[in-house]
C-alpha cells in the first residue's frame, strides 16, 4: 500500500495539472502526454482491484484528459483519506 501511495504522489506531481475533489469524487486533469495517460490507466486499474467500491474512469474530452475516481455516498470517508494522501 505505501508503495502505491508513493506512486500516486509521484503521478500527481509529474502528470497532473489540476485536482478537483468533491465529497464523492476526485477528478485529476492529466498533462497532455501518452505517459500521463498510461500511468493514469495503470494506477486506476490497480486502485480498482484493491478497492472495488471505487468507480474509475479515464475521460477523454476534446480539450483535456481526466482520471476520475468516485465512490458511493457511504464510502466518502475512504475517498477523503485517499485525496489527503495525494497532497501529504
Amino acid at each position: 500500500m505505501s508503495q502505491r501511495v508513493d506512486e500516486w504522489r509521484a503521478f500527481v506531481a509529474t502528470s497532473v495539472s489540476a485536482v478537483e475533489a468533491t465529497r464523492t469524487s476526485v477528478r485529476m486533469t492529466l498533462d497532455d502526454s501518452d505517459t500521463a495517460l498510461s500511468a493514469a490507466a495503470s494506477l486506476g486499474a490497480r486502485e480498482k482491484a484493491c478497492c472495488p467500491f471505487f468507480d474509475v474512469a479515464v475521460e477523454l474530452e476534446p480539450d483535456r484528459r481526466v482520471l476520475r475516481l468516485s465512490v458511493p455516498d457511504d464510502a466518502d470517508a475512504a475517498l477523503a483519506g485517499f485525496v489527503s494522501l495525494l497532497s501529504s
